[in-house]
Protein backbone atom coordinates (compact mmCIF):
# COMPACT_ATOMS: atom_id res chain seq x y z
CA UNK A 1 0.00 0.00 0.00
CA UNK A 2 1.26 3.58 -0.84
CA UNK A 3 3.33 5.78 3.12
CA UNK A 4 4.83 8.47 5.19
CA UNK A 5 8.39 8.81 4.21
CA UNK A 6 10.45 5.38 4.16
CA UNK A 7 12.34 6.13 7.56
CA UNK A 8 16.12 6.14 6.47
CA UNK A 9 17.53 6.67 10.25
CA UNK A 10 17.86 3.82 12.93
CA UNK A 11 15.04 4.66 15.51
CA UNK A 12 17.85 4.69 17.56
CA UNK A 13 19.11 7.91 16.84
CA UNK A 14 15.11 9.87 16.98
CA UNK A 15 14.66 7.76 20.16
CA UNK A 16 18.17 9.43 21.61
CA UNK A 17 17.51 12.86 20.48
CA UNK A 18 13.71 12.70 21.90
CA UNK A 19 14.95 11.64 25.00
CA UNK A 20 17.46 14.80 24.79
CA UNK A 21 14.25 16.36 23.97
CA UNK A 22 12.81 16.22 27.84
CA UNK A 23 10.16 18.20 29.89
CA UNK A 24 12.30 21.14 30.40
CA UNK A 25 13.45 20.98 26.74
CA UNK A 26 12.04 24.12 24.29
CA UNK A 27 14.60 24.12 21.69
CA UNK A 28 16.70 21.33 20.20
CA UNK A 29 19.70 24.43 19.85
CA UNK A 30 20.13 24.31 23.93
CA UNK A 31 20.13 20.43 24.27
CA UNK A 32 23.49 18.62 24.33
CA UNK A 33 23.86 15.44 23.61
CA UNK A 34 27.87 14.74 24.19
CA UNK A 35 30.35 17.04 25.85
CA UNK A 36 34.06 16.98 25.08
CA UNK A 37 37.27 19.36 25.53
CA UNK A 38 37.04 19.79 21.98
CA UNK A 39 33.45 20.71 21.96
CA UNK A 40 30.05 19.75 22.30
CA UNK A 41 27.51 17.68 20.39
CA UNK A 42 24.23 19.21 20.42
CA UNK A 43 20.41 18.29 18.56
CA UNK A 44 21.22 20.96 16.11
CA UNK A 45 24.25 19.13 15.07
CA UNK A 46 22.84 16.12 14.47
CA UNK A 47 19.66 17.33 12.54
CA UNK A 48 21.57 19.34 10.43
CA UNK A 49 23.40 16.35 9.73
CA UNK A 50 20.81 13.88 9.37
CA UNK A 51 17.94 15.94 8.39
CA UNK A 52 15.00 17.48 10.69
CA UNK A 53 12.31 15.85 8.22
CA UNK A 54 13.75 12.21 8.54
CA UNK A 55 14.23 12.57 12.72
CA UNK A 56 10.42 13.82 12.44
CA UNK A 57 9.24 10.86 10.81
CA UNK A 58 11.13 8.51 12.58
CA UNK A 59 9.93 9.85 15.82
CA UNK A 60 6.43 10.11 14.38
CA UNK A 61 6.50 7.02 13.61
CA UNK A 62 7.50 5.77 17.03
CA UNK A 63 4.47 7.61 18.52
CA UNK A 64 2.16 6.62 16.11
CA UNK A 65 3.03 3.30 17.11
CA UNK A 66 3.00 3.37 20.72
CA UNK A 67 -0.96 5.18 20.45
CA UNK A 68 -2.36 2.94 17.66
CA UNK A 69 -1.29 0.15 19.96
CA UNK A 70 -3.43 1.52 23.18
CA UNK A 71 -5.87 2.02 21.05
CA UNK A 72 -6.71 -0.55 18.52
CA UNK A 73 -4.65 -3.90 20.08
CA UNK A 74 -7.68 -5.57 20.96
CA UNK A 75 -9.07 -5.16 17.52
CA UNK A 76 -5.97 -7.00 15.60
CA UNK A 77 -4.96 -10.71 15.71
CA UNK A 78 -1.65 -11.38 16.08
CA UNK A 79 -2.11 -15.07 14.87
CA UNK A 80 -3.47 -13.19 11.09
CA UNK A 81 -0.49 -11.20 10.93
CA UNK A 82 1.70 -14.19 11.55
CA UNK A 83 -0.42 -16.04 8.76
CA UNK A 84 0.00 -13.46 6.20
CA UNK A 85 3.71 -13.18 6.82
CA UNK A 86 3.78 -16.66 5.88
CA UNK A 87 1.93 -16.62 2.97
CA UNK A 88 3.89 -13.93 1.93
CA UNK A 89 7.19 -16.33 2.72
CA UNK A 90 5.69 -19.18 0.73
CA UNK A 91 5.23 -16.75 -1.98
CA UNK A 92 9.18 -15.99 -2.15
CA UNK A 93 10.22 -19.51 -1.56
CA UNK A 94 10.85 -19.66 1.92
CA UNK A 95 11.76 -18.37 5.11
CA UNK A 96 15.45 -17.35 4.14
CA UNK A 97 14.67 -15.91 1.14
CA UNK A 98 12.32 -13.55 2.68
CA UNK A 99 14.52 -12.62 5.47
CA UNK A 100 17.08 -12.57 2.56
CA UNK A 101 15.02 -9.62 1.13
CA UNK A 102 13.85 -7.98 3.93
CA UNK A 103 18.19 -7.88 4.93
CA UNK A 104 18.40 -5.86 1.74
CA UNK A 105 16.13 -3.66 2.97
CA UNK A 106 17.65 -3.13 6.63
CA UNK A 107 15.01 -4.96 8.39
CA UNK A 108 14.44 -8.13 10.82
CA UNK A 109 11.21 -10.26 10.48
CA UNK A 110 10.72 -8.56 14.29
CA UNK A 111 10.63 -5.47 12.34
CA UNK A 112 8.79 -6.15 9.53
CA UNK A 113 5.76 -7.70 11.62
CA UNK A 114 6.03 -4.71 13.58
CA UNK A 115 5.38 -2.64 10.82
CA UNK A 116 2.53 -5.05 9.63
CA UNK A 117 0.75 -4.26 12.86
CA UNK A 118 1.31 -0.76 12.83
CA UNK A 119 -1.04 -0.76 9.19
CA UNK A 120 -4.04 -3.22 10.34
CA UNK A 121 -3.63 -0.16 13.20
CA UNK A 122 -4.03 2.49 10.69
CA UNK A 123 -6.82 0.47 8.56
CA UNK A 124 -8.97 0.40 11.93
CA UNK A 125 -8.16 4.03 12.69
CA UNK A 126 -9.08 4.72 9.26
CA UNK A 127 -12.64 2.68 9.47
CA UNK A 128 -13.22 4.83 12.58
CA UNK A 129 -12.82 7.85 10.84
CA UNK A 130 -14.31 6.89 6.96
CA UNK A 131 -17.82 5.59 6.68
CA UNK A 132 -18.40 3.59 3.85
CA UNK A 133 -22.50 2.60 3.39
CA UNK A 134 -22.91 -0.66 1.88
CA UNK A 135 -24.47 1.44 -0.81
CA UNK A 136 -21.84 3.24 -1.63
CA UNK A 137 -19.58 -0.05 -1.59
CA UNK A 138 -22.06 -1.60 -4.04
CA UNK A 139 -22.11 1.08 -6.28
CA UNK A 140 -17.88 1.55 -6.38
CA UNK A 141 -17.02 -2.17 -6.98
CA UNK A 142 -17.58 -5.11 -9.51
CA UNK A 143 -16.01 -8.13 -9.18
CA UNK A 144 -14.85 -8.62 -13.11
CA UNK A 145 -13.16 -10.95 -15.74
CA UNK A 146 -11.29 -9.81 -18.58
CA UNK A 147 -9.62 -11.76 -22.02
CA UNK A 148 -6.98 -9.19 -23.48
CA UNK A 149 -5.32 -9.17 -26.63
CA UNK A 150 -2.73 -7.53 -26.14
CA UNK A 151 -1.15 -4.46 -29.24
CA UNK A 152 3.11 -4.64 -29.68
CA UNK A 153 4.74 -1.88 -27.68
CA UNK A 154 7.36 -2.00 -30.66
CA UNK A 155 9.15 -3.81 -33.22
CA UNK A 156 10.97 -5.98 -31.13
CA UNK A 157 7.95 -6.91 -28.81
CA UNK A 158 7.57 -10.39 -29.69
CA UNK A 159 4.47 -11.01 -27.50
CA UNK A 160 1.98 -8.79 -28.29
CA UNK A 161 0.09 -8.16 -31.80
CA UNK A 162 0.10 -5.44 -34.49
CA UNK A 163 -3.09 -3.13 -33.66
CA UNK A 164 -4.99 -4.10 -36.51
CA UNK A 165 -4.75 -7.95 -35.74
CA UNK A 166 -5.14 -7.97 -31.76
CA UNK A 167 -8.39 -5.82 -32.38
CA UNK A 168 -9.29 -8.40 -35.52
CA UNK A 169 -8.44 -11.25 -32.75
CA UNK A 170 -10.48 -9.54 -30.01
CA UNK A 171 -13.73 -9.23 -31.89
CA UNK A 172 -13.42 -12.63 -33.03
CA UNK A 173 -13.05 -14.27 -29.62
CA UNK A 174 -16.19 -11.37 -27.86
CA UNK A 175 -18.26 -12.85 -30.69
CA UNK A 176 -17.72 -16.87 -29.38
CA UNK A 177 -18.03 -15.31 -25.81
CA UNK A 178 -21.38 -13.60 -26.45
CA UNK A 179 -22.67 -17.08 -28.06
CA UNK A 180 -21.12 -18.97 -24.73
CA UNK A 181 -20.70 -16.77 -21.92
CA UNK A 182 -20.58 -20.16 -19.73
CA UNK A 183 -17.34 -20.85 -21.67
CA UNK A 184 -15.70 -16.58 -20.88
CA UNK A 185 -13.27 -18.59 -18.46
CA UNK A 186 -12.24 -21.59 -20.31
CA UNK A 187 -11.53 -18.76 -23.41
CA UNK A 188 -10.23 -16.71 -21.11
CA UNK A 189 -7.41 -19.43 -19.99
CA UNK A 190 -6.45 -20.55 -23.89
CA UNK A 191 -6.06 -17.04 -25.33
CA UNK A 192 -5.78 -13.99 -22.50
CA UNK A 193 -2.51 -12.49 -23.15
CA UNK A 194 -2.54 -11.47 -19.63
CA UNK A 195 -1.12 -14.65 -17.52
CA UNK A 196 -1.87 -13.54 -14.20
CA UNK A 197 -5.66 -13.29 -14.84
CA UNK A 198 -5.22 -15.82 -17.54
CA UNK A 199 -4.19 -18.49 -14.45
CA UNK A 200 -7.96 -17.57 -13.12
CA UNK A 201 -9.87 -18.08 -15.53
CA UNK A 202 -9.81 -14.11 -16.33
CA UNK A 203 -10.65 -13.60 -13.12
CA UNK A 204 -9.20 -9.93 -11.55
CA UNK A 205 -11.50 -10.29 -8.77
CA UNK A 206 -12.91 -7.33 -7.37
CA UNK A 207 -12.20 -4.48 -8.87
CA UNK A 208 -12.20 -1.07 -7.09
CA UNK A 209 -13.90 2.07 -9.38
CA UNK A 210 -11.09 4.40 -11.05
CA UNK A 211 -8.38 1.49 -9.96
CA UNK A 212 -8.55 0.65 -13.97
CA UNK A 213 -7.73 2.66 -16.82
CA UNK A 214 -10.48 4.91 -17.89
CA UNK A 215 -11.32 2.97 -20.64
CA UNK A 216 -11.93 -0.18 -18.91
CA UNK A 217 -12.98 1.68 -15.55
CA UNK A 218 -16.05 3.11 -18.28
CA UNK A 219 -16.73 -0.11 -19.63
CA UNK A 220 -16.51 -2.68 -16.62
CA UNK A 221 -19.11 -0.19 -14.68
CA UNK A 222 -21.53 0.25 -17.61
CA UNK A 223 -22.38 -3.67 -16.95
CA UNK A 224 -24.95 -5.40 -14.84
CA UNK A 225 -23.58 -8.23 -13.17
CA UNK A 226 -23.15 -11.41 -15.72
CA UNK A 227 -22.90 -9.33 -18.71
CA UNK A 228 -19.83 -9.39 -21.46
CA UNK A 229 -18.55 -6.05 -23.01
CA UNK A 230 -17.90 -4.85 -26.50
CA UNK A 231 -14.06 -4.84 -27.17
CA UNK A 232 -12.59 -1.64 -25.26
CA UNK A 233 -9.16 -0.46 -26.18
CA UNK A 234 -6.54 0.40 -23.82
CA UNK A 235 -3.18 1.69 -23.74
CA UNK A 236 -2.24 -2.35 -22.82
CA UNK A 237 -4.58 -3.57 -26.26
CA UNK A 238 -7.46 -4.99 -26.40
CA UNK A 239 -9.89 -6.30 -24.08
CA UNK A 240 -13.56 -7.77 -23.60
CA UNK A 241 -14.75 -7.46 -19.93
CA UNK A 242 -17.25 -9.69 -17.89
CA UNK A 243 -18.77 -8.47 -14.75
CA UNK A 244 -19.20 -11.60 -12.72
CA UNK A 245 -21.58 -12.55 -10.03
CA UNK A 246 -20.55 -11.24 -6.50
CA UNK A 247 -21.61 -14.41 -4.93
CA UNK A 248 -19.21 -13.45 -2.41
CA UNK A 249 -20.08 -10.01 -1.65
CA UNK A 250 -20.71 -10.95 1.91
CA UNK A 251 -17.20 -12.26 3.16
CA UNK A 252 -15.33 -9.38 0.95
CA UNK A 253 -16.92 -6.42 2.29
CA UNK A 254 -14.52 -5.39 5.15
CA UNK A 255 -11.14 -5.81 2.48
CA UNK A 256 -13.25 -3.39 -0.11
CA UNK A 257 -14.00 -1.23 2.26
CA UNK A 258 -10.41 -0.62 3.53
CA UNK A 259 -9.58 -0.59 -0.30
CA UNK A 260 -11.91 1.95 -0.96
CA UNK A 261 -10.70 4.10 1.83
CA UNK A 262 -7.62 3.72 0.66
CA UNK A 263 -8.40 5.38 -2.24
CA UNK A 264 -10.66 8.23 -0.43
CA UNK A 265 -7.37 9.11 1.53
CA UNK A 266 -4.87 8.97 -1.82
CA UNK A 267 -7.19 11.03 -3.17
CA UNK A 268 -7.76 13.45 -0.11
CA UNK A 269 -4.56 13.25 2.26
CA UNK A 270 -6.32 15.74 4.61
CA UNK A 271 -8.34 12.42 5.57
CA UNK A 272 -5.17 10.76 7.13
CA UNK A 273 -3.95 14.23 8.51
CA UNK A 274 -7.05 14.86 10.29
CA UNK A 275 -7.52 10.96 11.53
CA UNK A 276 -3.82 11.79 12.82
CA UNK A 277 -4.94 14.77 15.10
CA UNK A 278 -7.80 13.36 16.41
CA UNK A 279 -5.77 10.97 17.55
CA UNK A 280 -2.58 13.42 19.28
CA UNK A 281 -6.03 15.32 20.78
CA UNK A 282 -7.18 12.34 22.04
CA UNK A 283 -3.87 11.25 23.67
CA UNK A 284 -2.93 14.67 24.95
CA UNK A 285 0.14 14.68 22.88
CA UNK A 286 2.71 17.37 23.66
CA UNK A 287 5.62 18.12 21.63
CA UNK A 288 8.41 18.88 24.16
CA UNK A 289 10.73 20.30 20.83
CA UNK A 290 9.52 23.03 19.02
CA UNK A 291 12.03 22.23 16.12
CA UNK A 292 10.52 18.34 15.92
CA UNK A 293 6.98 19.82 16.27
CA UNK A 294 7.30 22.20 13.36
CA UNK A 295 9.32 19.58 11.14
CA UNK A 296 6.19 17.22 12.07
CA UNK A 297 3.52 20.02 11.10
CA UNK A 298 5.49 20.91 8.31
CA UNK A 299 5.35 17.48 6.46
CA UNK A 300 3.44 15.05 8.05
CA UNK A 301 0.20 17.04 9.21
CA UNK A 302 0.50 18.52 5.95
CA UNK A 303 -1.94 17.52 3.63
CA UNK A 304 0.08 19.08 0.47
CA UNK A 305 3.17 17.66 1.30
CA UNK A 306 1.75 14.04 1.62
CA UNK A 307 0.04 14.48 -2.15
CA UNK A 308 3.45 15.45 -3.09
CA UNK A 309 5.00 12.66 -1.90
CA UNK A 310 2.27 10.29 -3.05
CA UNK A 311 2.25 11.90 -6.60
CA UNK A 312 6.50 11.35 -6.04
CA UNK A 313 6.25 7.66 -5.84
CA UNK A 314 7.10 7.54 -1.70
CA UNK A 315 3.26 7.39 -1.50
CA UNK A 316 1.08 7.66 2.19
CA UNK A 317 1.26 5.00 4.66
CA UNK A 318 -1.98 3.43 4.42
CA UNK A 319 -3.15 0.13 5.17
Amino acid sequence: MKSLKKVMIPITASAVLLSACGNHATDSKENVLISSKAGDVKVEDVMKKIGKEQIANSSFEILLGKLLEKKYADKVDDKEIDKQIKDEQKQYGGKDQFESALKQQGMTLKDYKEQKKLQAYQKQMLMDKVKVSDKELKEDTKKASHILIKVKSDDKDKEGLSDKEAKAKAEKIQKEVKKNPDKFGEIAKKESMDEASAKKDGSLDYVIKGQMVKPFDKALFKLKDGEISDVVKSDYGYHIIKADQPTDFSSEKDKLKSQIIQNKVQKDPKILVEAYKDLLKEFNVDFKDRDIKKAVEDSILNPDKLKQQSQGGEGMQTP
